[in-house]
């Protein structure tokens, strides 16, 4: 197709510009997590075109990190596990920017003064693995969620991490962030792909996902030793074209003539 060919069809134009923004969005039939790009800056742009063109698209921050939700392990190995609340925050030049797309999109009063730090101890590389989850489920809102984000700081440790979404009626739903093999911050994404299953009681029955926590497994290249994380701002990015609301899978007459 021709630069000329799209100039002189504008519908077309708009049609595949559209196409090319929400195919960096919505990808990815395995929920394999999102290779990490270094223009950190440019996801974040293109989240903020997405939701513009896109209006079905909702941003949703699950959690800031400020302090007001506890969270805690769960099937720690270790007796010395402490958490808190800190000010480590993103030194990356997109955190800010990415702030500011949450003010536009229905956080006008977001705070980014903390961060969740994690500390804990390896005794074992080849079998140690935790949960981190919230005092209380994170509800989300109604909608199918299509890509979670998560800023995570790390220190090169060979660990795996993943997302853990939950839903009533239905087995979790497992979706890896990848390795934590790098040093400082970093934006982490994953594509959803929601089996049928889980995709059919949201939209049929109105039944939501919720946020159960973080899973971290060592690998065996893993040193002994203590060891600490930072999470901030998990946000999911849903879209509410395909809730179907009770009752409107009858259909609809009205004025129709027979």
């Amino acid at each position: 197709m021709s630069l000329c060919n799209l100039e002189m069809n504008s519908p077309r134009k708009k049609s595949l510009l559209l196409f090319l923004i929400l195919g960096q969005i919505v990808l990815d039939l395995n929920s394999a997590p999102r290779p990490w790009d270094r223009d950190e800056e440019g996801r974040v742009e293109r989240l903020e075109k997405a939701l513009q063109t896109e209006k079905n698209y909702v941003l949703y921050l699950a959690e800031d990190f400020e302090g007001e939700r506890p969270w805690s392990f769960y099937r720690s190995d270790s007796f010395l596990t402490h958490t808190q609340f800190s000010g480590n925050l993103p030194d990356s030049s997109a955190f800010p920017k990415e702030t500011e797309v949450y003010r536009n999109n229905g956080y006008p009063n977001i705070q980014a003064q903390n961060s969740f730090l994690i500390q804990t101890f390896v005794e074992n590389p080849k079998t140690d693995h935790w949960d981190i989850r919230p005092k209380e489920q994170l509800l989300l809102p109604l909608g199918l969620p299509i890509q979670a984000i998560v800023w995570v700081y790390s220190e090169g440790h060979h660990m795996t991490l993943e997302l853990i979404v939950t839903q009533k009626k239905s087995k979790d739903v497992i979706l890896p962030l990848g390795v934590l093999n790098y040093l400082g911050w970093r934006r982490l994404e994953v594509p959803i792909n929601l089996p049928k299953e889980n995709a059919r009681l949201i939209q049929s029955f109105s039944l939501p996902m919720s946020v159960k926590g973080f899973r971290l497994h060592t690998q065996p290249t893993q040193k002994k030793g203590a060891f600490h994380l930072s999470f901030d701002n998990l946000t999911f990015l849903l879209d509410t074209s395909t809730f179907i609301y009770h009752g409107s899978e009858v259909q609809d007459t009205w004025g129709k003539k027979r």
